[in-house]
Order: structure tokens, then sequence, then C-alpha cells
């Protein structure tokens, strides 16, 4: 098949006011790496950077005849909607293409309403609050309405991934750090905060590819005991970015996690559950959190997952893939088979 690439390539000399901005993207070695497992699964490749909405959609419309699938892992641009504009213009332009849908997509990267999704499921998530507007709000809800989500609390913008916006302070356990923290995010990632129930537990991430009968991945626990002392135990931004990279020296995960049967077996059924809630296709990640009871707790969906080969990088869904004896390349002919299948091509 001829199979395209859309992506987002991060670009190179960010400014450190910049990383944020960036930090879904992925490097053009990631990219390469991808490419060359696309071509190792006896298929042609091209690679498209999705720079520009309109710019995309004119270059596939001209090509869409010579175009068998699109390996979509573009995060788009800005706005609410961004991962969901390739897989828009796939739709409208009938190019089969591979993961999530438009409405998963916005599903997934909006926090408040996959909190709705996973409520109507019956699928367990921590309890959550709203902030959209003014700081006013914070101190109705924590005098009048304080039962519904209770300390210690992590505070999130609702609208982001790759823990953007979490900081090691996003846990507060006072009235005066929430007000802080949710007016920090108002401000300054214009866009409604998110205060969550924190799971004092341990923390696991779930792969899963295929369609409608999904196979899970060996389960991936993230540690943090080699954190110093002051840094919380959850993947806020300096977890994510100082702690957890190459140069840091640690590696916090542990795959296949050390976990009893039960638990495994639970933890792969709610990964499932979520799966087929969010119409999630060919592949996406599931993050989980123990409760003080240790149930399992859905914290996100990654419907469009990292998928970085280098297993320095840490990348989640790589890292069960090869505890599961995969290769890189075989996971990504799995992803295009999964597509293929459902197209019928």
């Amino acid at each position: 098949m001829n199979i395209a690439i859309t992506c987002s390539i991060k670009p190179q000399n960010i400014s450190a006011g910049e990383e944020e901005k960036y930090a879904e993207h992925d490097s053009p070695e990631a990219i390469m790496d991808l490419a060359d497992a696309i071509k190792a699964n006896n298929h042609n490749v091209s690679i498209i950077d999705v720079k520009n909405i309109d710019t995309t959609e004119q270059y596939l419309q001209s090509r869409r005849d010579r175009i068998d699938l699109i390996f979509n892992v573009a995060e788009g641009m800005e706005g609410i909607n961004r991962e969901a504009l390739v897989p828009d213009i796939c739709e409208r332009l009938h190019i089969p293409y591979t993961a999530a849908s438009p409405r998963t997509c916005i599903n997934t990267l909006d926090k408040a309403r996959t909190k709705q999704i996973l409520q109507n499921y019956g699928i367990p998530t921590p309890r959550s609050q709203i902030f959209t507007t003014t700081i006013e709000q914070v101190l109705d809800v924590t005098n009048q309405k304080i039962n519904l989500v209770k300390y210690p609390i992590i505070v999130k913008p609702t609208l982001e991934g790759s823990s953007i916006g979490i900081y090691n302070d996003s846990l507060v356990d006072n009235q005066q750090d929430l007000i802080r923290v949710v007016n920090r995010v108002l401000t300054q990632h214009n866009q409604p905060a998110i205060a969550e129930e924190f799971m004092p537990g341990r923390e696991f991430t779930v792969g899963l590819i295929g369609y409608k009968n999904p196979f899970v991945l060996p389960i991936v626990e993230i540690t943090f005991d080699h954190l110093p002392k002051g840094i919380h135990h959850f993947e806020s931004k300096e977890v994510k970015w100082k702690y957890d990279n190459p140069a840091g020296g640690h590696d916090p995960l542990v795959c296949p996690a050390k976990i009893s049967e039960n638990l495994r077996i639970h933890i792969g059924t709610l990964a499932r559950q979520t799966y087929l809630a969010f119409d999630c296709r060919d592949w996406a990640r599931m993050d989980f959190r123990l409760d003080a009871n240790d149930i399992p707790n859905v914290l996100d969906i990654n419907a469009l997952p990292g998928f970085v080969k280098d297993p320095l990088h840490n990348s989640r869904l790589p890292r069960a893939a090869y505890a599961a004896g995969w290769t890189y390349e075989k996971l990504i002919g799995e992803v295009i088979n999964s597509a293929r299948n459902r197209y019928n091509i």
C-alpha cells in the first residue's frame, strides 16, 4: 500500500517559552523510525508535516487517489479540536486512516467530557469539579459543595495532554492553594480547570491494539520511588520532563507490572470497556490509578498514543509491546492491519 504519515514535527531550536506549545509534537527521529517501520511492513511511505490545516487538506485532496491509507499521529495546531482536524479531513475526502475518529479525539482531549462518558458507562474515575470562569466560583464551591471533591486535589487544564499545565504544586490540600492553582490554569492556559480527587495508590498505563475486540498489551506500572524529597508521586511536568528522560538515568517503568492476577484482569477489563466506550480504534492507551481501597480508576484516555521506538525514552505503549515479545515493526504492522480490516482493504 501507499501509506502517508500525517504528523506534527517538533521544530528545532525551541525556546524555553515554547516548550509546552510543542510538548505533544514528535521529533524528526521518531517520525523517521515510524516511516522505517511502515517500510519494513512492505508498504511505501510518505510524510506530511501538518503545519497548516488548509494546506494539508489541499495536499491530501490532490493526492487522495495515490494514498491508500493515512497513518495519523498529528496533534494538530491550536484549539480544543486540534487532534480531530486530520481525521475530519480524511472523513470528508474518504481517505482511510488509522486510529481515532474526530469524535473520539474531541471526547478524549476534553477531560470534562471524558469524565461524563466514563460516569455514564459506570467506569470508575476520580470525582472532580470544573472551574470555568472566575476565582469566585472556587470560593463558592469550596465553601458550599466541598463534599463533591475532597482534599488532596490535583488541578489540571481541561484541554491539554502530555502533563502540560500540571506541576508539582498542582497537588493541593487547602482552599488557598486550590484558588491559586485554579487561577493559574484559567489565566495562563485560557481554559477551564478541572479539580480532581487525588488517588493515593499505584499508577498504571495500558496499551490496546485493534478495534471491536482489542488486544490488551502487558500492563505498565509507573513508579516514583526514584524521585527526590519534595517531588510528589504523580506525572507532573517536573517528573515527566526532568526525571523521566534518558539523561535522568532512571527507568520509572515496570512492565509487565508486578501485580496480582485479579488486579491484572480487573485493569484489563476496565481498559477494554473504556476503549469501546470511546470508540477507540487501532491503538490507544489508558492511564489508571488505584484509590485508597486499591480500586483502579481511569485517569485519562490517549487516543493518539506516544510511539517513540527507543526504549530509553520510556514511551509507554512501545514498552508494553516489547514486553509482549513484539518488535517495533510488528507493533506498527498490527496498527496498520487493524485499520485495513476496518476498511476491508
